[in-house]
């Protein structure tokens, strides 16, 4: 089966370089999302970038034919501006798209229903919200929605869970507080075998002049100690890089550091096939 997994953006909400700076490490990533495709996958995208355009072009738009929607179903993890401010380009002034599922925690579906431009897109039907109440059934493949912690200020934050033939295979995680108020993270990530998981930054004192309680993730040097034993034998990338984490630098130690513990530093356009 050709079903694969395409990293349309491995950059923090704001990308690669951030405006508003003179550059950043390693090479230039788009916002975080991904998007599932594949002869035998339905077109799914997770997360909806400011970046959407841009993604579409450069790594999916030879794949789809323009007589038809791009996609079968758009997942959003949360309610922060890098994952869902690109559902613009779904609506009457871009592709005008027709009720394509939106899949999301009822939350975060109040907050789009509730404010425009969004809630235009559901009410001239080009978006049809959907609770992540329930798995979203698409043929042969599902996506399940996990509550992870994380700010929620804008609504709940979920991880999802891909299943291919109700197996679990691909679990995209790219923002979370820390993994120990997740006390299932170990097992949930042992259940698949390609994990995408939050590498926003890569220490605790990477901002020295941001407070890490104001943005909160798990620093790529707790991620890789935690995972380290699950990486052999499967797929771990870290993803959601900010633009200032040492580990979007290939010769940077904490990028060695990484690959040599087995993890993958994720960059735009990395591909992953299914295989059974």
């Amino acid at each position: 089966m050709d079903i694969r997994l395409i990293i349309l953006g491995s950059g923090q909400d704001g990308g690669s370089p951030q405006v508003g700076t003179r550059g950043g490490v390693g090479p230039p990533r788009a916002a975080s999302s991904i998007a599932l495709t594949g002869e035998d996958a339905p077109r799914v995208l997770f997360d909806a970038s400011p970046d959407l355009r841009m993604q579409y072009a450069d790594h999916l738009a030879h794949r789809y034919p323009e007589s038809r929607s791009p996609f079968d179903a758009v997942c959003i993890t949360h309610g922060h501006m890098g994952h869902y401010a690109g559902l613009v380009h779904f609506g009457k002034e871009a592709m005008a798209s027709t009720s394509v599922p939106l899949y999301a925690d009822q939350t975060v579906l109040a907050l789009l229903n509730a404010n425009e431009p969004w809630k235009s897109l559901f009410t001239a039907g080009h978006l049809n919200a959907v609770a992540t109440d329930a798995p979203l059934e698409l043929g042969a493949v599902s996506v399940s929605a996990i509550r992870v912690p994380h700010r929620d200020e804008f609504g709940a934050t979920v991880a999802f869970s891909v299943a291919v033939n109700k197996r679990p295979w691909a679990l995209y995680v790219p923002d979370i507080d820390a993994w120990e108020p997740w006390d299932s993270a170990g097992d949930v990530v042992a259940m698949h075998r390609v994990c995408l998981l939050d590498a926003t930054f890569g220490t605790e004192d990477e901002l020295p002049d941001r407070e890490p309680s104001e943005m909160p993730h798990p620093p790529v040097t707790d991620t890789i100690e935690r995972f380290a034993d699950l990486a052999e034998g499967r797929t771990v990338v870290l993803t959601h890089l900010n633009h200032s984490n040492p580990v979007a630098d290939p010769s940077s130690e904490l990028h060695q550091r990484a690959v040599n513990a087995g993890f993958t530093v994720a960059h735009d356009g990395l591909e992953i096939a299914w295989a059974p």
